[in-house]
């Protein structure tokens, strides 16, 4: 779904209003950051990498032809450039399941505690061992909480191909974490 503000802030840009794009930078930046970071669990890295999504949309918006949202166009960015850097870092994390902001939980003894971190230990080596293109699937879906007929654009892939990954992203997830039931 096409977000009218966007389109209006895209056609100022494309008339030559720099402006308009700062305002779209505004509105999309600490979603690109989530998804970055969430892609890459590493504070930095997902600084420039959206850093980098917000200089390769300002190159290519006069490009940007509205067939879908402006925000799955960044999104697609985002992927595409977390992928790659995932590629080029082959030691870094490529995704955490965690959410930055999540608040700690009390804990009721010391010993919930280690269960609890053994748990979020064991959550983030399973889904770091998931195929770059389930992880990032399961990302889109289960964080950005985005419908199968965006994360396809995003992925550009097929709305069954999303579903797909995501159901065997989830499929192996439990098989690797079938202990913790």
């Amino acid at each position: 779904m096409k977000d009218e503000r966007d389109s209006s802030l895209i056609q100022e840009f494309k008339q030559g209003d720099e402006k308009a794009f700062n305002q779209l930078v505004l509105r999309y930046q600490k979603r690109v950051y989530d998804l970055t970071y969430r892609l890459v669990r590493n504070h930095e890295d997902a600084a420039d990498l959206s850093q980098e999504v917000f200089v390769r949309a300002y190159s290519n918006l006069r490009k940007f032809e509205e067939r879908s949202s402006f925000y799955v166009w960044l999104t697609r960015i985002a992927v595409n450039l977390c992928i790659n850097f995932s590629k080029r870092e082959r030691f870094r994390s490529f995704l955490s399941i965690f959410d930055i902001s999540q608040k700690p939980e009390v804990s009721v003894s010391p010993e919930e505690d280690v269960e609890k971190e053994e748990l979020r230990r064991a959550l983030d080596r399973a889904v770091k061992s998931l195929p770059e293109r389930q992880r990032a699937t399961f990302v889109l879906k289960r964080y950005q909480e985005l419908p199968y007929r965006e994360i396809a654009q995003i992925m550009e892939i097929s709305e069954g191909a999303a579903k797909a990954n995501y159901f065997q992203a989830v499929k192996k997830l439990q098989k690797l974490l079938g202990q913790y039931r």
